[in-house]
């Protein structure tokens, strides 16, 4: 039992690697690195080890980080959608066809 759900696993992996071939960045992840580095410095702060005009610089850096882990985020989420797209573009078309027909006949019903 165990083997088949192990198998069922990687070919669930693999399907979704194919459909999604951009390493996706874990934005959540990183989220929580910023804010535990700006705890980190907060504590530095706190503790008399960094003046004010450190903290704005560190915590400018920080947001900077972040901002640039976003964006590649969206550029990878964004390179992996045309390339599903283009991959899937019949089944997209015929389900937006589907659904449209659909819509259809229901407002022709109603």
């Amino acid at each position: 039992m165990l083997v088949v759900l192990v198998r069922m696993s990687i070919d669930i992996y693999k399907r979704l690697r194919r459909l999604f071939p951009y390493p996706m960045i874990d934005l959540l992840q990183a989220t929580r690195d910023y804010w535990k580095k700006l705890d980190e410095v907060e504590a530095a702060y706190k503790r008399g080890e960094l003046s004010v005009p450190q903290v704005d610089a560190r915590v400018h850096h920080l947001m900077a980080e972040l901002g640039a882990t976003r964006r590649q985020a969206f550029k990878d989420l964004w390179a992996s959608a045309q390339v599903t797209i283009s991959q899937q573009r019949e089944a997209i078309a015929g389900t937006v066809a589907i659904g449209l027909l659909a819509y259809l006949w229901l407002a022709t019903v109603a």
